[in-house]
């Protein structure tokens, strides 16, 4: 179902009490700054529907900016990914000391729960696409640093991604719910591609391959008991391409599987050779630093340090 929400049958103050609860509504909650209005009164309209677990809809509206202060973010509670495209007009989205400058065509992606401000000093139509972060989080996870980031329209994966979000927004009302749904999920892959294609340069974003190296190694050290700790999930969570993250350790002549591995066998060794330890037993030892398997353990150790551990501790011992 497509909701039709307009300022248009109101007058006067009406108008922007009934605007600030629309976007509300709509969105998440925002404070709002509205310039003096004309003598016709603020005009703004919003078209929403929904694809499956996305809120998709149309802003057309008269200049405004919205914010979220940190105030409100405790009290809202909202925790939403939410996607700006710019149809028309001159969008300024800020997040984390970052502006993306939004010409018609470009997009951004912006944090609910963080504190923003968008700004729109002209008349402008807007496309907005609100993911829950699960969902996002599953299909295009993205680092934290890379909010408010500009992804232009007019080249790379961008220039699909603009065009299908904007012909669905006109298109997909007819169609099925579970059609509407598939269509929600296939925009979420073309937005992960773009948004990968946009981090995996490194540079673009503002940062360079050994800032990326030194977060992939200090996150996986920090988790390196975590028996599920991949590839996958280190890239996860610093927002860029699993392709990307074999790139930057392939400069170290590794892999990030293969440091994985040798950050456990050297936390092992350091538990194997702490005398206050000397209780716990080797098994115990191979699972606290994430091994699931303690013959593999085993091998993996011999094969690093030229002795089994129980071999290791007794000499190191003796």
């Amino acid at each position: 179902m497509t909701l039709d929400f307009s300022t248009a049958p109101l007058e006067g103050r009406a108008r922007l009490d009934y605007w600030r609860e629309v976007v509300c509504t709509t969105f998440v909650q925002y404070e709002m700054d509205v310039p003096q209005p004309t003598s016709a009164g603020f005009r703004g309209r919003v078209t929403a529907q929904t694809l499956g677990d996305l809120g998709v809809a149309r802003v057309v509206s008269d200049p405004h900016t919205v914010f979220r202060s940190p105030t409100l973010i405790r009290r809202s509670g909202e925790d939403d990914l939410l996607v700006n495209l710019a149809v028309q007009g001159c969008v300024t989205v800020s997040q984390q000391e970052r502006d993306a400058v939004l010409r018609p065509g470009d997009f951004t992606v912006y944090d609910s729960a963080r504190p923003c401000r968008i700004v729109c000093a002209d008349p402008f139509e807007l496309l907005v696409l609100k993911v829950p972060r699960p969902l996002f989080d599953a299909h295009c996870p993205l680092a934290r640093d890379a909010m408010a980031t500009t992804v232009p329209g007019d080249h790379g994966v961008g220039a699909l991604f603009a065009p299908f979000f904007h012909s669905l927004t006109a298109h997909s009302a007819g169609l099925s719910p579970d059609a509407r749904a598939r269509i929600g999920a296939t925009l979420l892959d073309l937005l992960a591609t773009a948004l990968s294609e946009r981090t995996d340069s490194g540079a673009r974003l503002g940062v360079p391959r050994a800032a990326h190296m030194d977060r992939a190694r200090r996150y996986i050290i920090d988790h390196i008991a975590d028996p599920d700790l991949s590839p996958a999930m280190v890239a996860r969570a610093l927002g860029i391409s699993v392709r990307y993250l074999h790139a930057i350790f392939r400069a170290e002549d590794t892999s990030p599987s293969r440091w994985i591995l040798q950050q456990r066998i050297d936390r092992a060794a350091g538990l194997l050779a702490d005398p206050g330890r000397a209780g716990r037993s080797v098994t115990d030892i191979a699972y606290a630093v994430g091994f699931k398997d303690a013959s593999h353990f085993t091998r993996a150790f011999k094969d690093r340090h030229g002795f089994s551990p129980r071999e290791y501790r007794r000499r190191l011992a003796g």
